[in-house]
């Protein structure tokens, strides 16, 4: 085995085995000396990973083979929302440890290690900046998410995967932020221009759904996953023409019918990634079914009912969307918005997933 593929098993085997044992256990500290003297007998001065495309490159090039253990690690970083990792000359044992352990733990955040650098790699128009960032340093900023998920979004195309990782990132930040700012509405992001809507409203559904979730309890793991489903409930207009999302008019019928096979687009182009959380075409294909049934797609002809993820998801979309100046109307008040979704608590909206959501509005505004 090429000592790259030798380090990705070991380093893997270390991480799966990390659950069963303690810290301080013989089997664990056997298992982080091996990984360490794999690791060792690669470095020259460093050692260099990054995700681009669902690709593991390990020092600049393309890691061929590596069957399990290479899709696991892709996995477990990019839950971490990180693409990047870059082990230096002078590394430790105890570093090693603390980096194995680190990532075994679902919903730990990272430390700060020494000679392990974790990031991202940042795609940007005109090449490739593959400058890494320590994670836990990264704040939270609105604007500079939105132009992330923008350069994501701009990059996918029907028969290409989305750069999932950078998504993952936006994500780790949406829920780092929620513990500094306690009024989520400071979170969220005005429309610069019409242009701009689908990148800023799909961060700000994102947004307001994981709080809404984290509030019901849910963490870790699947609230990233939850998070990231959210940020992509809108991924079927990549597939609708600008002429049609950007119109400073009202849809005539041609059109609406257009805007309404978002949701089918979506759920088809998200079900093809193996790497994507299930609830990602599911949120993609029932954000527009109400919860009585209406909406669309139709989903009364199946009789099945829509998933609470989505009626989470529904309830952002539709504040979010209202709060937001469009072409053809202006923004809505937060105690306007509130009051119609209220009216149509039962048959919109799912009545305590609305009042809950309303109640961490009250929370936000006073």
């Amino acid at each position: 085995m090429e000592p790259s593929k030798d380090f990705i098993s070991t380093f893997m085997i270390a991480v799966s085995n990390c659950s069963l044992y303690s810290k301080e256990h013989e089997a664990f500290d056997e298992l982080a000396k091996k990984t360490l003297a794999v690791l060792e007998e690669d470095l020259k001065d460093r050692l260099e990973i990054m995700i681009i495309d669902d690709e593991l490159i390990v020092n600049k090039k393309p890691l061929r083979g590596g069957g399990l253990h290479r899709i696991n690690i892709i996995k477990r970083l990019k839950k971490k929302g990180i693409s990047r990792v870059d082990f230096l000359e002078g590394i430790t044992l105890s570093e090693i440890k603390q980096f194995i352990i680190d990532i075994s733990e679902p919903g730990k955040r990272l430390k700060s290690y020494p000679h392990i650098r974790t990031g991202a790699v940042d795609i940007r128009m005109g090449g490739l900046k593959m400058d890494a960032v320590d994670i836990n340093n990264l704040t939270f900023s609105p604007l500079e998410e939105i132009e992330k998920v923008k350069e994501v979004f701009h990059s996918a195309k029907p028969h290409r995967k989305l750069d999932i990782a950078g998504l993952e990132e936006v994500v780790v930040h949406f829920i780092g932020s929620f513990k500094k700012e306690a009024n989520l509405l400071k979170l969220l992001s005005p429309i610069k221009s019409y242009s701009e809507y689908t990148y800023t409203h799909a961060t700000n559904v994102s947004i307001l759904s994981v709080l809404q979730a984290e509030s019901l309890g849910i963490k870790d793991d699947l609230l990233h996953e939850f998070g990231m489903a959210a940020l992509l409930h809108d991924a079927g207009k990549l597939f609708i023409s600008r002429e049609v999302l950007d119109k400073k008019g009202k849809l005539d019928d041609k059109e609406y019918a257009e805007i309404k096979k978002h949701p089918l687009y979506g759920a088809r182009y998200l079900a093809k990634m193996d790497h994507l959380t299930r609830l990602a075409p599911i949120i993609a294909f029932e954000h527009h079914i109400k919860y009585d049934g209406s909406g669309y797609p139709d989903s009364r002809l199946n009789g099945k009912k829509q998933h609470i993820c989505s009626q989470i998801v529904a309830i952002s979309d539709f504040f979010d969307a209202l709060r937001s100046r469009r072409p053809y109307r202006e923004s809505w008040e937060t105690g306007k918005i509130v009051a119609l979704m209220k009216k149509n608590a039962g048959k919109d909206f799912n009545p305590m997933l609305l009042n809950n959501f309303t109640g961490l509005l009250r929370t936000a505004l006073n």
